[in-house]
């Protein structure tokens, strides 16, 4: 059986069935040649053949290998990894200190430019962020400081610019005002006498006040309500832009000022606002609206003395401080110990009083109320604007018709937005009297009393009068007489 060269298998085939090699074929054996005489040839043997033994070949596994790209020489070499910048906190900080100094007057101006600049050469160097901030606030910060060398250069010019202008600043009242939290705190303390005619002007808690006719009696009559104080242009410009009817423009004010104080007057002037709630007798609000009382004028803080014009009438008001004063320096004007040259105003028809409180002059003029007179006479004092009116009302009446016309002049005050106070019930030169006050908007007191008298006639009696002649109100209801 033929044996495979290659693997050394015994096949019986022409290939090799375990490795496929072709097998050799096997030659026949070679036959004595016939009919040759002599020697006798031996016979050919065999040569056993050594079969030649190789390793198998076994079938190998089919490798699978990732397809090659065509690929960028550096596509796996390793990236250089780049530092991330921070940003420079000076700055920061300086652009905050420049814009800072835009709105306070530049008081950081100068550290901030410094700071800046420190920030911004130490962002360079270390190539850090925040240069363009720095930058900015190195500028806003330069605006502030030149500003403020212009002001100083030219302060004198600037002063002289702003009080041609008729403001009389000066340079620092320009930019920084005048604070006058001290003044005010000190006026809101203190208690206020007038040294003429004695009123007291007393400020409470919450800005409230009591202003009394007399610093001797503090229960009869007294306005209560709130205050403000004003220095300065503010006030100024509150005179005009608020309480324009008064007709005080803040030109007219300024040269007022410069004329009576100079330039530095502005500071030391003021405003005093008395917003009234009412008017209080014997324990009674007898009117029911609110008004304002404007005083402008000035303040002495070393006297502690405010010379105020009431605005409605032009009249001068000189409160000085309680603090340490004699008020025994007051003259009070008393009826009872009046000038002996006292005046009795009146006749027999419509009453008399006993005229006091200065000089007064009768007069034409008669009241608006519409009523028909069987005689009516009126006196008035120039010196205090008081008016008084006596009069006697046509016809005859019931002693009852005095209240009703009372309540009926109520009603008409009533109608024409007038606060009145109540009809009240007193006595007025031995006869019941019904009396009603009221206040008009200019801050005039109007207070009148109606009786019928003894032959059935209806007197019609008034008075008006300024707070400030307290005492005329008092005259006429303390010393009328019918006979």
């Amino acid at each position: 059986m033929p044996v495979c060269p290659n693997c050394g298998a015994f096949n019986a085939g022409k290939f090799c069935e375990n490795c496929g090699t072709a097998l050799p074929v096997e030659q026949p054996a070679p036959q004595p040649a016939s009919g040759v005489q002599g020697h006798p040839v031996p016979p050919i043997q065999s040569i056993p053949v050594q079969p030649i033994y190789q390793q198998p070949v076994y079938p190998q596994p089919v490798v699978y290998q990732q397809p090659v790209y065509a690929q960028s020489p550096d596509f796996y070499q390793p990236q250089p990894v780049t530092p991330k910048k921070t940003t420079n906190g000076a700055c920061i900080a300086g652009f905050i200190l420049g814009l800072v100094g835009l709105f306070t007057f530049g008081v950081p101006s100068l550290i901030g430019f410094i700071v800046s600049t420190i920030g911004v050469i130490i962002a360079f160097v270390k190539k850090q962020k925040g240069k363009v901030l720095g930058i900015i606030g190195i500028i806003l910060s330069l605006l502030m400081i030149v500003g403020w060398i212009l002001l100083v250069v030219y302060a004198d010019e600037i002063s002289a610019a702003l009080d041609a202008n008729g403001e009389g600043q000066s340079i620092e009242e320009w930019l920084f005002g005048d604070s006058y939290d001290g003044k005010i705190e000190i006026i809101s303390e203190s208690d206020w006498i007038e040294k003429n005619n004695g009123s007291y002007l007393v400020f409470g808690a919450k800005d409230s006040f009591k202003y009394y006719s007399d610093y001797r009696d503090l229960t009869t009559r007294y306005n209560t309500g709130t205050y403000e104080i004003y220095f300065g242009y503010e006030a100024i410009n509150i005179i005009e832009e608020d309480y324009s009817e008064y007709g005080y423009s803040s030109d007219y004010i300024c040269d007022k000022i410069e004329r009576e104080r100079g330039t530095s007057g502005v500071k030391d002037f003021m405003i005093l606002i008395m917003h009234n709630d009412g008017t209080w007798i014997d324990g009674v609000n007898t009117v029911n609206v609110k008004w304002d009382s404007v005083y402008m004028g000035y303040y002495d803080n070393d006297r502690l003395v405010m010379d105020l014009i009431y605005l409605e009438d032009g009249k001068s008001y000189t409160f000085v401080s309680m603090y340490g004063f004699d008020t025994s320096s007051i003259v009070m004007p008393d009826i009872s110990t009046s000038d002996p040259d006292t005046d009795t105003f009146g006749d027999d028809l419509v009453g008399f009083v006993e005229l006091g409180q200065g000089e007064w002059t009768e007069c034409d003029e008669s009241d608006d109320m519409g009523y028909d007179y069987l005689e009516i006479i009126q006196t008035y004092n120039a010196e205090t604007e008081t008016r008084i009116q006596l009069s006697v009302i046509s016809g005859q009446y019931s002693p009852s018709y005095a209240e009703e016309i009372a309540d009926e002049f109520k009603d008409t005050m009533e109608e024409n937005d007038y606060a009145v106070s109540e009809v009240e019930e007193t006595t007025l030169g031995g006869y019941t009297a019904y009396t009603v006050s009221t206040q008009y908007e200019s801050g005039e007191y109007y207070s009148v009393w109606f009786f019928v008298d003894d032959d059935l006639r209806l007197h019609y009696v008034t008075v008006l009068y300024y707070d400030s002649d307290i005492a005329s109100y008092e005259m006429v209801r303390d010393t009328y007489m019918l006979e």
